[in-house]
């Protein structure tokens, strides 16, 4: 027997009816579907000084049981080269004192592949009324490792620090508004510069990372098939909080007096539009800008381009 005209009103009903928590830059505390496979890429873009900046990812999910999501994520990005620029620090010879100069930004990079983020989300309550839902999921996030020189203080496992994070995230819909929290630590590897004549270890400071996401449908009012496009509007806020990072050069701590590797908080604020196909083709465009403080892993604006789709077979 066909499984698919079942999985098409799942998807009806889940991606249809729930469209506006379908976020494009955080995740909500629903799940993908058991034994159901997923693709989605995403492309991150932002001028550095003239140089332009982008990040291609590519997302395989797979739904392990209906509360259990999992994915793996290759990126590759022109974000940093493999060593520290040459001028990233001043040697002190004759001071005896060694510190990190202003950022020079501009510089030009190589593609290369910035590693691969591993993910795992497990929805741990739901509580479904009548048009409203209410969702909490556990999260737990890894990635191996990371080759790139990143040189700000500021962790991110997706594409620019290795390391492990963990969090909660609490997603709420009523109607055509979905509102959804997300809350999370993260504990990122050091990065150690092998490659150049200058042996760095540059540590990274732990960080909080939250974010509050809404979205709201805006089309159709009212669904009768599946085959009917949905327009969702979003407005995200995603921050970060963060400590000094600590520079070794031979063993001899380096004194932070760049902005760009000092403590930070900050709160960036994206707004974004999505259309979905047939309940399934899910293409979306948002745009950041900073609200309190800013960001040194990236310049303003951000600009992010994501396609998602299901998978799913016959029998």
């Amino acid at each position: 027997m066909k499984k698919w005209p079942i999985i098409i009103i799942c998807f009806a009903w889940g991606i249809g009816l729930n469209a506006q928590e379908l976020f494009p830059n955080t995740e909500p505390a629903s799940t993908v579907p058991k034994g159901v496979f997923g693709v989605r890429l995403l492309s991150e873009t932002y001028n550095e000084s003239g140089a332009v900046r982008n990040q291609f990812s590519a997302r395989l999910m797979y739904g392990l049981t209906k509360n259990l999501t999992l994915w793996a994520q290759p990126m590759l990005s022109n974000h940093h080269g493999e060593s520290f620029p040459a001028d990233l620090f001043n040697h002190g010879h004759s001071s005896g004192i060694s510190f990190t100069r202003p950022i020079q930004y501009g510089n030009k990079y190589k593609y290369s592949f910035a590693g691969i983020h591993l993910y795992a989300k497990y929805r741990l309550l739901n509580f479904d009324q009548d048009d409203q839902h209410l969702r909490i999921a556990f999260y737990g996030e890894y990635a191996p490792f990371s080759n790139q020189a990143h040189d700000e203080a500021e962790p991110h496992l997706q594409g620019d620090t290795g390391g492990i994070g963990a969090g909660t995230i609490i997603t709420y819909l009523k109607s055509r508004l979905a509102l959804s929290f997300t809350g999370g630590y993260i504990l990122p590897q050091k990065f150690t510069d092998l490659k150049s004549n200058n042996r760095y270890e540059f540590s990274y400071s732990n960080a909080f990372n939250y974010s509050l996401s809404i979205g709201y449908l805006l089309y159709p009012k009212t669904y009768k098939s599946y085959h009917q496009p949905n327009y969702n509007l979003y407005l995200e806020f995603i921050g970060k909080a963060f400590d000094d990072a600590e520079i070794m050069w031979f063993d001899i701590p380096v004194e932070v007096r760049s902005p760009a590797q000092m403590a930070n908080r900050y709160l960036d604020v994206y707004i974004g539009i999505q259309r979905i196909v047939n309940s399934n083709n899910r293409l979306e465009l948002s745009i950041g800008v900073p609200v309190v403080g800013k960001s040194y892993r990236h310049f303003y604006p951000l600009l992010n381009i994501g396609w998602q789709r299901y998978l799913y077979g016959k029998n």
